[in-house]
């Protein structure tokens, strides 16, 4: 027996934008974080990186992996932004494989951060993990409403819609 689970799929962004909008807003607003996050990255491994101590420098290498996995989501969102422009299914899939994956890997630095005791790290984390499902959960409904009209465009012809070639205008 198996357990059949589905991701939810929602109508609009945020409860009020349709969704294309709210996927071109939500990969602004992505990308402006992921800027922050690798700008604060960078200051905070320079202030600290002259007076570290070994026990810390575990601390300071997680973090910039975590910051490293998260910040590769301005490329992510590019991609996004791009993809909700066009409308086009195999970007916002692509992006999805994608996003799933970032969101897996960071995971794991999460987990260590949080055993160490880096609770403000942890919460910036888990804040970008959350934001990254909902964008998901919003791209995967952009993608069923594109699959839904693509679906809806190729509509089986019935007989009557098929054209009759006589037999002596062949292409041979």
């Amino acid at each position: 027996m198996y357990l059949k689970c589905s991701v939810p799929e929602v109508q609009k962004c945020c409860f009020c934008v349709p969704l294309r909008s709210g996927i071109i807003i939500l990969a602004y607003i992505n990308i402006i974080f992921s800027v922050l996050s690798i700008a604060c990255l960078v200051v905070t491994t320079e202030l600290r990186r002259a007076t570290l101590t070994q026990d810390q420098r575990l601390d300071a290498m997680t973090s910039t992996v975590l910051f490293s996995i998260l910040g590769m989501g301005v490329l992510l969102n590019i991609l996004l932004l791009f993809a909700g422009c066009q409308k086009d299914e195999s970007m916002l899939r692509l992006y999805s494989y994608y996003a799933v994956a970032t969101m897996l890997a960071a995971l794991v630095p999460t987990c260590i951060l949080l055993a160490r005791d880096q609770y403000v790290d942890v919460a910036a984390a888990l804040l970008a993990i959350v934001t990254q499902c909902y964008v998901v959960v919003v791209v995967r409904s952009e993608v069923l409403v594109l699959e839904k009209r693509r679906l809806g465009d190729q509509a089986p012809r019935t007989a009557e819609e098929v054209v009759a070639v006589p037999e002596h205008e062949t292409l041979l």
